[in-house]
């Protein structure tokens, strides 16, 4: 019979140590996930948890696709902005698209980095709604203007566009849902960047 305390992956946890900002139980330092996603390629990042009140409208949304989640991870991805100002329709839609790639290769990476520290975690397309069993409805899994507005990675303007404020709204958006707290959550911005 085996002692479940020597077990490797029991040892590696226990062992895991607080001050590289490794996760620690079920809790993780924000500071770390934001460098995560950094270095995986995300311009800017910011977390949340589920009971924050800006996702009432979609909580039961999420815990219906993953019902431990705790933590909604939201970076943003800079686009070129003379490639979507271009009025050749073939530019920024190659903008659009690549953009739209990078985003979901960075959050399939952090997922991956994630699930090897023994962390569940998902991450939505970043593509066009797909869930059309719920039509006429909700199609998408997680609404990404909010999660990021609560986040603190912009404003959303009257064109209905994530606003960041260094990089104004030429961003796409993706969202890791997480199943572990975070020890700092981040805060919306307190202005509309121009």
């Amino acid at each position: 019979m085996i002692n479940l305390e020597e077990h490797p992956t029991v040892r590696h946890f226990r062992e895991a140590d607080p001050a590289a900002g490794e996760p620690i139980g079920r809790r993780l330092e924000a500071s770390w996930l934001r460098r995560l996603a950094l270095e995986s390629g995300a311009d800017d990042a910011g977390c949340i948890g589920i009971d924050r009140s800006e996702l009432d409208a979609q909580r039961a949304d999420i815990l219906r696709i993953f019902p431990s989640a705790k933590t909604l991870l939201s970076f943003v991805c800079r686009m070129n902005r003379e490639n979507i100002r271009s009025p050749a329709r073939s530019i920024a839609n190659l903008e659009f698209h690549n953009t739209g790639d990078e985003v979901n290769e960075i959050a399939h990476r952090m997922v991956r980095v994630l699930e090897q520290k023994g962390i569940r975690a998902i991450n939505g397309a970043m593509g066009f709604p797909m869930e059309a069993d719920r039509w006429p409805g909700k199609m998408w899994v997680v609404s990404r203007k909010p999660v990021a507005e609560a986040a603190g990675l912009g404003r959303m303007g009257v064109h209905r566009n994530v606003i960041h404020p260094r990089f104004g709204n030429f961003i796409l958006l993706g969202t890791i849902i997480l199943d572990a707290e975070i020890d700092e959550e981040s805060y919306p911005i307190d202005y509309t960047p121009a």
